[in-house]
């Protein structure tokens, strides 16, 4: 197996392109080494991901089970500095391309004051 070109841990925020429609999903994702693991959280459910990483190609899969159906994603992209991007396979529900960015947190930094003593609402 190929030592992994990147280290991919952390928040991604995805825009997914389905046959007839888009949506945004996010990936939370824990590296250790060629393996991966994390979460995936799509338009109605959080769930469990796991995944690969060997070279700059990304492999991760996540299955969303509802009751009747299951929905199996399984990405296969290609890291290039903050992004990931390519197919998604989802069995017989076709196939959709993806985006993933590494998440950017704001750089502000405010003082948190917590306040003290009782309610002044009467």
């Amino acid at each position: 197996m190929a030592a992994p070109s990147a280290n991919v841990s952390g928040r991604w925020d995805v825009d997914i392109e389905f046959f007839s429609s888009r949506s945004r999903h996010t990936l939370f994702i824990q590296q250790d080494g060629n393996w991966i693991q994390g979460s995936h959280q799509g338009d109605f459910t959080v769930r469990d991901m796991i995944g690969m990483i060997e070279g700059n190609e990304v492999k991760l899969r996540s299955v969303e089970r509802r009751p009747g159906a299951s929905v199996m994603f399984i990405f296969s992209g290609t890291v290039s500095g903050d992004t990931i991007s390519g197919p998604i396979h989802m069995g017989e529900y076709l196939n959709a391309t993806f985006t993933a960015k590494r998440h950017s947190y704001p750089k502000e930094r405010t003082r948190i004051v917590v306040p003290k003593g009782p309610p002044l609402a009467t």
